[in-house]
């Protein structure tokens, strides 16, 4: 009976090998009809499988009733079952499905409906219509779980990006990868114009394949890449106008006059002679409009991609932004080229390459509006020499403020910058299943800044001596990479492995030199300085040695497993610790695809995920294992005489070292679920995750017996902090309606985020406002807490802080003590004084949630797109308020401080206006705590496409001209220019933000 088995069975393989034909065809591109190299041909549940050749054609072995599958990134996958042909052609269309679409990660690329990890991603479509020359501001409020906030409205400003909150009180920043490359300083060189999507990986089961680098977050960058066919040139121009989208309202010359008064009558002081008739000063000088102004925007971007054996895409692009505040401005020029060569059937050789230069005219944004608030509104631009004004006589009752005029007009400050990124790839299949991939990459960057303020006298302001800095610095990051992939299917388990080295370099050096004094103002270059003044300069390095590896593994198109490690040495670390290691795991369901789920009406997908990993962080100085000297200066020994026999230089520890330190450990649980609904007209995901930062490394201080320096800046680093991030992330795509003329989606996102600190090994860590404190979240706001104002005398001799300066009311005087009018501080401590202990923890700067909503709409040939951005529940400490409501000193004021106390019950929340502030009513407290809050509309973008018949007459492929507009309009209790301050949410003298009208035209060949 046995023997009669087998020889059935090798009957029916014989039968199954005859019955087996050679299907043949070409596999081509829907829209162009240009064949597709490298497509993936595989026989569904068995080991064969082929790619297709330089004109699109394949053979592969199969027979009727067997599935074949064509595959290839950026296109949905098709199967097609065998018939009775011998010949099957296929043409792939562009992948617009969410599910079907590939996503970049860690080393290669994966199906979205395949990943067990969290990653979000962006299309290239979907950042473009930003005016702004950052692409990462085209990512803000888009993607669940990343916070973009920008830090000022700089022209060619950056941004500070966050991913799932921040794990650390070092360095937070994520890491870069373009194109396959991690890079070292950003990605303010790319042009938006030129990504074809940007990848965010945020779980540690997806960031830890890159290990020491992955602790915050990875973000994968692809650009465009070409596509076989005849060569297509595009070209995109743009102009438009900037206007500051918010003013201060500061008070005029008449207003600020009877102000200072008041304020000096209320001290007891002699009043300013000047300010004797308030009203005949009338609005003087509104310093801000002398400082800001209507600023010109324009981008233009060319195109030109196709190729045959070698397919290309190369594009130039230029950006110019005249900045609101005048005589600033940015300028970019990026070049970006990609290369794809079919050496053979087996071989590929790619290049990357991206060149970008900026320059900066940033005067110093602070020292300009801080200047513009802070003059008084009574004196005048010019003086009557035609010089620029400034205060005379007494600064205690005119000021001492610099015209901001004359600092816009007279000094300079420039910065250059130039970045190239190159890589080179080669590709080679030793067998269908197997490939070996390597890549040799260097990021180069170099940067110029200089700086030149001439000697002037404006009023009492005065520089003597011109003074001119100048700094340079460049830097060389070279990478090189080598993996090996496997790629198999069996039956119905599919595995793909990778295992690799990288190793990474880099190298920096600076210089920085000033000098004083020139002979002749008609020179402007260092070398005619007379006197130098200072000399410095410096190197960084460090390099990285990495080992890794990763498993996918799918049954059935249901269940998924992944798992990695990586292994990393570092030199930022001491030999005993010089290497992390850094495992993951995570596995997914796809309820979707079970029998049982066949039957279903409701869900067009179902999957759950869950994933653990573990990634580090060694984004922290150089060498700090070893101790650092530094040099104390020179001693003369023995001798009362300066011969330079006895002099010897000394030199002493610096910084302590610590030989044990080691990685910023972060470990992270994650659990999401993917879902759809009506044929994959909804699309739902959401993620809960648990993020605990380990060993974080905190500076402790250290006896004065050890010689080091006092400075906190030097203390030693340990690790033992412990910071955990907690939150929820839910994101919702929508097809709302879809006919042949109008269609209609959308897409909202909304982020929960709770930070913890759970350990800094003990005391708190305070600086200026911003406190660590175990059970808080990183850097909240402390200081003191206002509880009323002092409306009458026998209300201050009730308060704490009237004890400590009076013991009856006979004694009280308004220039020495607590007055009606002056602010009382709550009190937390035993005792009747207001002390430093009585501060407490007065606000916090991270936000609750944030939330982003996207909606797309398009009718024939018009397209409306607008994005909605809102942040909820941080809160702002605002500085301005705190300098230009004091009412204190001979700084202008804002408008808000006509709200003062003047008298009993004139005022409830604002105190009276006095000199020298005796009562240290402008301490920091939640007095100046404000609510952070807002919605957002950053983007309007509306576009008319031309009919093609227009366009075929003028033998063009496409036209579509449109009009940009962002930060349209900011809703928030925020009473600062703009909530967006950076994420400790300080405020103090940003650089404005503008809102952005520009109009363009966009033009295929």
């Amino acid at each position: 009976m046995k023997r009669v088995f087998l020889t059935y069975l090798f009957l029916c393989s014989m039968l199954g090998n005859i019955l087996a034909q050679e299907i043949t065809g070409k596999v081509l591109e829907q829209e162009t009809s240009e064949p597709l190299i490298g497509v993936s041909v595989s026989v569904e549940n068995s080991t064969k499988g082929t790619i297709t050749g330089l004109d699109g054609s394949y053979s592969v072995p199969a027979k009727k009733g067997d599935v074949l599958v064509f595959s290839y990134i950026g296109m949905i996958t098709q199967k097609v079952t065998v018939q009775n042909e011998k010949v099957i052609n296929v043409h792939l269309s562009q992948n617009e499905n969410m599910l079907e679409e590939l996503v970049v990660v860690g080393y290669g690329t994966m199906r979205k409906e395949d990943l067990t990890g969290a990653i979000s991603s962006l299309k290239g479509k979907d950042i473009e219509a930003t005016t702004s020359s950052n692409v990462l501001e085209g990512i803000a409020g888009k993607l669940p779980g990343v916070q973009v906030v920008q830090n000022s409205g700089t022209p060619g400003g950056d941004v500070t990006v966050r991913i799932r909150g921040i794990g650390t009180i070092n360095n937070a920043d994520p890491l870069y990868v373009v194109d396959g490359m991690p890079v070292n300083g950003g990605i303010w060189f790319l042009n938006s114009n030129d990504i074809q999507s940007i990848d965010v990986l945020k779980d540690a089961s997806a960031t830890a394949i890159y290990g020491s680098r992955g602790a915050n977050g990875v973000v994968m960058v692809t650009t465009k890449k070409g596509i076989k066919g005849k060569t297509q040139v595009s070209v995109d121009y743009g102009y438009g106008f900037q206007k500051i989208a918010k003013k201060y309202d500061m008070m005029n010359a008449a207003d600020y006059a009877a102000l200072h008064n008041e304020m000096r009558k209320n001290a007891g002081f002699e009043l300013n002679p000047d300010f004797a008739n308030p009203s005949s000063l009338g609005n003087g000088t509104d310093w801000l409009n002398q400082i800001f102004e209507t600023a010109p925007i324009h981008k233009v971007s060319a195109t030109i991609s196709g190729g045959n054996k070698t397919v290309h895409t190369t594009s130039l692009g230029y950006y110019k932004q005249d900045g609101i505040l005048k005589s600033t401005g940015y300028e970019k020029v990026t070049l970006q080229s990609n290369l794809c060569s079919e050496i053979s059937s087996k071989f590929r050789l790619t290049t990357n390459i991206a060149l970008s230069g900026e320059k900066r005219d940033n005067q110093d944004a602070y020292t300009v509006i801080a200047n513009a608030m802070r003059i008084l509104p009574s004196i005048p631009v010019y003086d009557g020499d035609n010089n620029y004004g400034g205060p005379t006589g007494s600064s205690e009752l005119n000021g001492s403020a610099i015209n901001p005029v004359g600092i816009l007009n007279t000094q300079t400050n420039t910065a250059n910058a130039y970045r190239g990124i190159a890589n080179v790839s080669g590709e080679y299949d030793i067998a269908s299943f197997l490939q070996f991939k390597t890549v040799v990459g260097v990021e180069a960057g170099y940067n110029y800044n200089d700086s030149y303020i001439p000697k002037y006298k404006w009023g009492n302001a005065q520089q003597d001596e011109t003074k001119q800095t100048t700094s340079s610095a460049y830097e060389v990051l070279t990478v090189w990479d080598n993996t090996l992939t496997f790629n198999k299917t069996f039956n119905k388990h599919a595995i793909t492995a990778l295992v690799g080295t990288s190793f990474q370099n880099y190298t920096k050096r600076w210089l920085s030199a000033s000098g004083t004094g020139r002979s002749s103002d008609a020179t402007v270059e260092l070398d005619n300085a007379l006197e130098a003044e200072s000399v410095g300069g410096n190197r960084s390095d460090w390099a990285i040695m990495s080992y890794l590896g990763r498993i996918n593994y799918s049954y059935d198109n249901k269940y998924f497993l992944t798992a990695s490690l990586r292994a990393d040495g570092s030199s930022r670390f001491g030999p005993k610790n010089r290497y992390g290691y850094f495992p993951s795991f995570s596995g997914a369901w796809t309820i979707s695809n079970e029998d049982f789920m066949q039957d279903n009406k409701v869900f067009s997908f179902l999957k759950l995920r869950a994933g653990y990993g573990m990634t580090g962080n060694q984004l922290i100085d150089n060498f700090i294992y070893t101790d650092r000297l530094d040099a104390l200066g020179q001693y003369n020994f023995g001798s009362s005489s300066n011969s330079s026999s006895n002099t010897v230089g000394l030199i002493y520890p610096d910084k302590l070292s610590n030989p044990d330190i080691k990685w910023e450990s972060v470990e992270q649980y994650n659990l999401g679920i993917d879902m759809a609904f009506l044929n994959n007209r909804i699309s739902f995901t959401a993620d809960f995750y648990l993020k605990n930062t380990n060993d974080m490394l905190t500076q402790v201080p250290v006896p004065q017996t050890s010689g080091s320096s006092l400075n906190s800046a030097d203390w030693p680093y340990v690790n033992i902090g412990k910071v955990r991030n907690t939150g929820m992330e839910f994101s919702i795509n929508t097809v709302n309606f879809e006919t042949k003329d109008f269609k209609w989606n959308s897409g909202f996102n909304i982020a929960f985020n709770k930070n913890k600190v759970i350990n800094i090994g003990g005391s708190d860590i305070f600086e200026y406002l911003l406190l660590l404190r175990e059970g808080e979240p990183i850097n909240v706001f402390y200081g003191y807490a206002v509880d009323h104002i002092y409306q009458n005398l026998d209300d201050v001799f009730t308060g704490p802080a009237m004890e400590m300066r009076a013991s009856d009311k006979n004694s009280h005087n308004s220039q020495t003590n607590t007055s009606p009018g002056d602010i009382a501080f709550k009190k937390f401590t035993d005792g009747d004084v207001i002390t430093e202990k009585d501060r407490t923890i007065i606000g916090n700067p991270h936000p609750k949630f944030t939330a982003g909503l996207n909606n797309s709409i398009s009718y024939k040939n018009i397209d409306i797109s607008f994005f909605l951005q809102a942040v909820y529940g941080n809160e702002i400490f605002n500085e301005i308020r705190r300098e230009h409501e004091s009412m204190s000193t001979t700084y202008n004021q804002l408008a808000s401080t006509s709200n003062r106390w003047t008298g009993e019950n004139s005022s409830y929340s604002m105190p009276r206006a006095i000199y020298a502030d005796p009562n240290d009513n402008n301490r920091r407290s939640d007095r100046y705590v404000e609510n952070g809050s807002f919605l957002k509309l950053r983007n309007l973008n509306i576009a008319y496409r031309l009919p093609e018949r227009w366009t075929k007459s003028l033998s063009l492929q496409g036209v579509k001209v449109y009009a940009n507009i962002d930060n349209l309009f900011t809703i928030t209790k925020y009473s600062g220019l703009d909530p967006e301050v950076g994420v400790n949410g300080y405020d103090y003298v940003i650089y404005p933000p503008a809102r952005t009208f520009m109009f363009g035209v966009n033009i295929n060949f």
